[in-house]
Parts: C-alpha cells; structure tokens; sequence
C-alpha cells in the first residue's frame, strides 16, 4: 500500500509536476473502482486514501495559482 501524500511535500513541486501527480491519482482511483465493481480488490480503504490524495494535490495546485494571480496583481 501506497505512503499519504503530504501536502508540504507537495508545496514544493511545480505545477506540471503536481498535474501529472493528479493525473496518475485519478487513474489509480478509476482502477481501484474498477475493481471494486468486480469483486477484486481487498481493502476499500485504498479509494478513500486515493479520493483524500487528489484532495491534497488540488489543493495545492490551487494554492499555486492563486498565488501566482497575486503576483501579477501587485506587478500592475
């Protein structure tokens, strides 16, 4: 099983970087559901860790771009 994301180690990631993180989450999420519906997967937990995962990464990214809104905010 996969380790959580921690959203400070997120922080210093680029925005490409975390696009490609949240990416790869929402795949996993769409195979872990996949098999939830048939029966094959184990422990359910790992959807609700992985739903929580794309949360953080969201999060951050949001962060990036706010912030980078208000930069070029005062930059006028």
């Amino acid at each position: 099983m996969k380790s959580k994301v921690q959203a400070k180690d997120l922080r210093g990631n680029e925005t490409a970087e975390l696009e490609r993180t949240l990416a790869k989450l929402r795949e996993d999420l769409f195979q872990q559901r996949l098999k939830h519906n048939t029966n094959q997967i184990e422990n359910t937990m790992v959807i609700r860790s992985t739903r929580r995962d794309i949360a953080r990464v969201s999060t951050v990214l949001a962060e990036k771009s706010r912030s980078a809104a208000v930069a070029v905010a005062k930059e006028k």
